[in-house]
Formats: C-alpha cells, sequence, structure tokens
C-alpha cells in the first residue's frame, strides 16, 4: 500500500489535471455572457435563478464613459444592451437612436441634411426626445415668447435648415399692418430688434432715441413716463417731428417773458430743444 501511494504518478494523469484546470471555468458556467467584465455576479443576479435580476443593482453607471441623464436614466438596459456584452456597446447616441433619426415624425432628418451627432441639436438631460431638442444650439436661439411657438410657425412646409433668423422673415405682416405708429409710412427699420424685445412683442421698448434725441435720457422721458409715441409725435408719419409743449405746460406769455432777453427764441418745440438738448 504505501509503495502505491508513494509512487510516481503517469503522464496521463498529470494531462488530465492540466486539461481540467483548463476547462474548469467553462464546466463551473464561469464564462460570463456579459464578456469583459469584472462585477461580481450578484451585483446585479439573484441566487434563485440566473435569468432574475435584483430590483436595485448594484452598479453605478455613472463611474462608466457613459454617465445617464434625463430619459437615459429611466431605460432599461436591454435597450442599450442588445447583446449584455457591456463593454462593447458603442456610446454614440446614432449606434441607439439612428431609427429616431430616421423616422422623425416632424423632421425629415435625413432629407434635411441632419448631422447624425444627435447631441449637436438634441440634450441627454431632458426627459423626452422631443423636449431634448435644444434651440439655442441652433442659429437662432429661442427666448421670451419665442419659446412657446409651435415649431410650424416659423419652419413652413417642413424646413428647418436654412430658414431665415431675420425677425422680419416672420414678423413682416405685423411690420405693415402696425398703426401706432404705422411703421412702413414712418420709415422705420425692419430690424424688429430694435425696439422689440423677445420676451414680449408689445408692449415695444423705448426707440433708442439717444442718437437723435439725447434728452430722453432723462427720468421724464424715459419709458412709463410716456405712453404711446404719439405723446410727443402727433404727426404719424414724420417721427422727424416732435412737440415738448403739450407736455411742458408753459404759458405763451410766461414763456414769452422769461425768454424776453433770448436771441432766437420762438414759442415752438424746435426752439424748445435747441436750447434744451440734454436732461
Amino acid at each position: 500500500m504505501e509503495t502505491a501511494l508513494t509512487s510516481p504518478r503517469p503522464a496521463s494523469h498529470l494531462l488530465h489535471v492540466i486539461l481540467f484546470f483548463a476547462i474548469c471555468p467553462v464546466l463551473l458556467g464561469q464564462n460570463s455572457p456579459h464578456g469583459e467584465i469584472t462585477l461580481p455576479c450578484t451585483d446585479c443576479h439573484t441566487t434563485t435563478s440566473w435569468k432574475e435580476t435584483k430590483a436595485q443593482m448594484n452598479f453605478d453607471h455613472s463611474k462608466t464613459a457613459f454617465v445617464l441623464q434625463g430619459k437615459h436614466k429611466s431605460t432599461e438596459c436591454r435597450q442599450c444592451h442588445v447583446t449584455l456584452r457591456f463593454r462593447e456597446t458603442s456610446t454614440e447616441c446614432f449606434s441607439c437612436h439612428r431609427r429616431d433619426f430616421e423616422s422623425a415624425p416632424a423632421v425629415n432628418h435625413r432629407v434635411e441634411g441632419f448631422s447624425t451627432q444627435c447631441e449637436d441639436c438634441h440634450r441627454a438631460t431632458a426627459v423626452s426626445w422631443r423636449e431634448s431638442f435644444d434651440h439655442n444650439k441652433t442659429e437662432f436661439p429661442t427666448r421670451g415668447a419665442h419659446e412657446a411657438v409651435d415649431c410650424s410657425r416659423c419652419h413652413t412646409n417642413g424646413h428647418f435648415r436654412g430658414v431665415s433668423s431675420q425677425c422680419v422673415s416672420c414678423h413682416l405682416n405685423e411690420y405693415r399692418s402696425a398703426q401706432d405708429p404705422n411703421h412702413a409710412t414712418a420709415g422705420f427699420s425692419t430690424e424688429c430688434a430694435t425696439c422689440h424685445r423677445a420676451l414680449t412683442w408689445v408692449p415695444a421698448t423705448f426707440f433708442p432715441h439717444a442718437a437723435y434725441f439725447p434728452i430722453a435720457k432723462g427720468d421724464r422721458h424715459s419709458p412709463g413716463v410716456w405712453t404711446t409715441c404719439k405723446d410727443c409725435h402727433l404727426q404719424n408719419s414724420n417721427y422727424s417731428s416732435f412737440e415738448c409743449i403739450y407736455c411742458h405746460h408753459h404759458s405763451k406769455s410766461s414763456t414769452d417773458a422769461s425768454h424776453a432777453n433770448r436771441s432766437g427764441y420762438t414759442y415752438a418745440s424746435s426752439a424748445c430743444y435747441r436750447c434744451h438738448p440734454h436732461p
């Protein structure tokens, strides 16, 4: 018996041992279907069944190359990791959203020539695909009232690229129909932003009078004191004409008396401004 226990093992036995340890991981189910992954199986799986995963997995996606934001936080793993080989999944948006790009209902991305870099237009932090569109990444950042305007109001016939960013391209009718004041007759610029704010179309902001009427910087001539352009400009078709006397209630007799020695004085608005051009 002692001789049998201490006798050398045959070469064939040693080969069996080597083969056993070589194929042991396969026999024991250690080849992960998820590819190269170092996490313990129990971080995601229960011990009841391999097909059953934990309700709360012990996995932090923020430590990967693709941090989950917005809608991605509630997306099922298999929607992105189709083969369940996690490290082999592309982090490029288009790899998952090709179908969304090709079948977008509102905008034909392919015809319009949009980039397949989804992040050029969409925000990953949004909770829905449509809401993720960020107009501020375009040549025309939306502000104020524009944020609530339906896309089709500006993008007619389904066209999105090549649409003019000039205000008047959408607001020409407002320009032509304006009566207080009549923009066309007065020769106002079609650069709407000169007087109008993006936050609210009306009322318009105070026209930048400083270059023409420096006295406008004074408190008595600032927005809020006057109500309409007609307060000073009585001729709707001629805004180079203005009246001071209707707001500055000086009687002609008292004004004449106090200006008796003033050269060139007349009781007229143009004369008032000639001598009192500053606040």
